[in-house]
């Protein structure tokens, strides 16, 4: 109703990544554009794989760089992750529920480790609740700067003197190895270097209080681990005696 809407006008929570370029970039803004414009009421849960599914070419999507079995590859949607993830941290801000929410199978790079949201087909998602008792309206974009960006509205009620931080820290690190592989279709001794490397990582996310600038309480708000993915190297075979591949 209008008198709902009426209680939107404060900022709650915002929060940016840049957006990059490329096929990725398609993906960013159509699923940046189905979840702009929402208006969650209060107690409702919404969803980002529900708003920005299915990720197929009739839905606007097209194929980009994704996770999948410790490896880059490219599906439909490549890149929506990166939409739930900056949503996230737009959420952690305004203190809303958060209901569901996984880490990637590896580290990104465009937040620090545990502030990250996956979504991946109906084993991933990430889910937030309206927690507030006035509705809440979310603002999404990709600006002039190429900034990803996510603003929450709704009707602010915590006290001026407090502010909230949210602090990465990595608790393991597990460096990734080299793998060799036999490739009996490379000519024999020569290597081929396959694979995307990535260091695994334990982390947790500490949300930290402030009131009048001083810090009055810290609790672990979530932990992330993340997988390595060692560098694969493939070694050729072909046209070599089997001496010679027994020695190599």
């Amino acid at each position: 109703t209008e008198a709902d809407l009426s209680t939107i006008q404060d900022e709650l929570g915002s929060f940016s990544t840049d957006a990059g370029g490329g096929e990725r970039w398609k993906n960013l803004k159509n699923g940046v554009e189905k979840l702009n414009g929402t208006v969650v009421m209060p107690g409702e849960q919404i969803s980002v794989h529900d708003v920005t599914a299915p990720y197929d070419e009739e839905h606007g999507y097209v194929q980009a760089g994704s996770y999948e079995n410790g490896q880059v590859v490219d599906t439909y949607g490549g890149g929506i992750c990166q939409v739930s993830t900056t949503l996230y941290n737009a959420v952690l801000f305004s203190e809303l529920k958060v209901v569901k929410r996984y880490p990637h199978s590896m580290l990104v790079s465009y937040v620090p480790p545990s502030r990250d949201a996956a979504i991946a087909g109906d084993t991933k998602d990430f889910v937030f609740e309206n927690n507030y008792d006035t509705p809440i309206y979310i603002f999404g974009e990709i600006d002039d700067d190429n900034q990803l960006c996510f603003a929450i509205y709704g009707k602010e009620t915590r006290p001026k003197n407090r502010t909230i931080e949210f602090e990465s820290e990595t608790l393991s690190v597990d460096q990734y190895s080299v793998t060799y592989k036999i490739n009996s279709s490379l000519n024999f001794g020569a290597m081929q270097y396959t694979g995307n490397p990535h260091t695994g990582r334990e982390a947790q996310l500490w949300k930290v209080v402030y009131k009048d600038g001083k810090e009055v309480s810290r609790e672990v708000f979530n932990t992330s681990y993340y997988q390595k993915a060692d560098e694969v190297i493939e070694v050729g075979t072909a046209g070599g005696s089997e001496a010679s591949i027994s020695a190599l």
